[in-house]
């Protein structure tokens, strides 16, 4: 038996925050308000201006974004113009559980999104079975129990839920029983492993909560433009249902863990309406005069697009890498000739990156005052957008990735972050210098991340409280880590004092052991 407390540790990807809040306070949520009332509560903060994947990253790596190397799906490699597709593998960092199952920490770990397989693991790790994004791949270690759970616990009854057709209620309705249905899947697979052989952490993670805010957020929110009451009437909120299917999967989990672990449930990041201007950036900086205008507003380029939407989706999933690949063949083209240029990021924050003398093949801008200038005067220029419906402004801010993070990959990241104000539906923009700028954003999702999340704590000698103070979710880790006897050696987070267990604290090792 293990001289250090249990913890298992509970994860839903995308789920909004405030929403768990007030169906735990109405008593929707029993489970999260009995945990609310027992543990130490607090919103985290992830790293701004970045893709969830990133988040999850940063989670599990407990190092910033320009120390593991990731801000989204694409990513532009220095010394080039060229994007390309940023795998789990390549990380520069590793994760945490990797640090404890050294120091002979027993771990599960289930469905945590964006890692690669931890082979050689002591204990059991689950990569890609049933999570919104599967970047990898099914795969276990050790390999047989993939087909373990295969057999005798379902294949995922959805898959990728941007690949599905979501229109009328029962395509909805089906969308929702399968989510459900896949909530029960992993609850009777965690069940079985935790009763399975002896642990020190065991962490499993549910998508579900990410899947329905993306596609369903407008059935949820009766402002958004696309609110149907004639599909709420007849199948409900699908938030509300998977929300209390979520929380019903708690109560299932702390069950079978027993009474004396260490509970804590980790909301990675929000979730709200998808109003943003990211599709509007490449053609706000050509107006502005920093780059050739883009080639989709020709219309051999519409067509292509056009052409391109009414493939089947099936079809359309297989050819993906195809399309990116001729995307990559033109834009590097026009990024060279430009001071700066939009990259991929996600749709939540737009992102620029600055063509630099020394860092770039054929650079415009040379560091020092010339781009601070340069920044300032974009900055202002960004910040006098306002949406063209409604009056309001259209930008909250633009960040300076190197004011927010320091680290060996800075420049992996891009250098200016646009966060969009995000109060209404963003199809237009108009200045003094733009004109206006009209373009319907791509996509099929209604729902779209926010970068707060929710973190509780519960357990032997941890005291109820709520923090008023937000914690990155950084800190989570080398929490986990220091509650089981271990420090994660060089690491940017740190452990959450008020998830400690004020009683019975072991020394903390380092992670060759004991």
């Amino acid at each position: 038996m293990s001289a250090y407390p249990k913890i298992l540790v509970i994860g839903f990807d995308g789920a909004e925050q405030s929403l768990m809040l007030s169906w735990a306070n109405s008593g929707w949520l029993p489970t999260v308000r009995h945990l609310l009332d027992a543990g130490a509560a607090c919103q985290t903060q992830g790293p701004l201006g970045m893709h969830a994947a990133s988040l999850w990253q940063t989670f599990f790596t407990a190092v910033s974004p320009a120390r593991h190397g990731r801000h989204g799906d694409r990513q532009v490699r220095v010394g080039t113009y060229a994007t390309y597709r940023f795998w789990p593998a390549d990380l520069k960092h590793e994760a945490f559980w990797n640090v404890l199952s050294r120091a002979g920490r027993r771990v599960t770990v289930i469905d945590v999104p964006y890692v690669a397989l931890s082979a050689n693991l002591n204990g059991i790790h689950v990569v890609d079975w049933t999570t919104h994004a599967a970047d990898n791949g099914f795969a276990t270690w050790p390999p047989p129990l993939a087909q373990q759970l295969r057999q005798d616990f379902g294949i995922d009854p959805f898959g990728l839920c941007d690949h599905g057709r979501l229109q009328t209620a029962d395509e909805l309705a089906a969308f929702q029983d399968a989510l459900v249905a896949r909530i029960g899947m992993k609850v009777a697979a965690s069940r079985h492993l935790l009763r399975q052989e002896p642990w020190d952490l065991f962490m499993t993670v549910f998508g579900e909560s990410h899947c329905v805010g993306h596609q369903c957020w407008h059935l949820h929110d009766a402002s958004h433009p696309h609110h149907d009451p004639a599909i709420v009437g007849a199948i409900g909120d699908p938030l509300r249902t998977v929300y209390r299917a979520l929380d019903d999967a708690i109560a299932q989990l702390l069950d079978a863990a027993g009474s004396d672990t260490t509970v804590m449930i980790m909301c990675s990041h929000g979730m709200g309406p998808n109003y943003t201007g990211a599709h509007l950036l490449g053609e706000i900086l050509a107006r502005l005069g920093h780059r050739p205008p883009p080639p989709q507003e020709g219309w051999p380029w519409r067509v292509a697009r056009w052409g391109w939407r009414q493939l089947p989706l099936p079809l359309r999933t297989r050819l993906i890498p195809f399309q990116k690949a001729a995307v990559d063949a033109v834009w590097p083209a026009l990024d060279s000739a430009s001071t700066c240029f939009d990259v991929p990021n996600g749709e939540v924050y737009g992102a620029i990156r600055v063509n630099l003398v020394g860092r770039e093949p054929q650079g415009k801008i040379r560091r020092g005052e010339e781009y601070a200038a340069f920044c300032d005067a974009l900055t202002n220029d960004l910040c006098a957008l306002i949406n063209a419906d409604t009056g309001n402004p259209a930008v909250r801010r633009v960040l300076r990735t190197a004011d927010l993070y320091t680290g060996p990959y800075l420049d992996e990241l891009p250098d200016l972050l646009v966060e969009w104000v995000g109060d209404a539906p963003l199809n237009a923009v108009h200045s003094a210098k733009v004109g206006t700028i009209r373009s319907t954003g791509p996509g099929p999702r209604s729902g779209h991340h926010k970068p707060q999340g929710l973190f509780l704590a519960a357990g032997p000698g941890i005291r109820p409280q709520r923090l008023e103070t937000p914690v990155s979710v950084m800190d989570i880790g080398p929490t986990i880590a220091a509650i089981l006897g271990v420090e994660l050696p060089d690491v940017d987070g740190r452990p959450i004092d008020a998830c400690m267990p004020v009683e019975g604290r072991r020394s903390v090792v380092g992670p060759s052991g004991d």
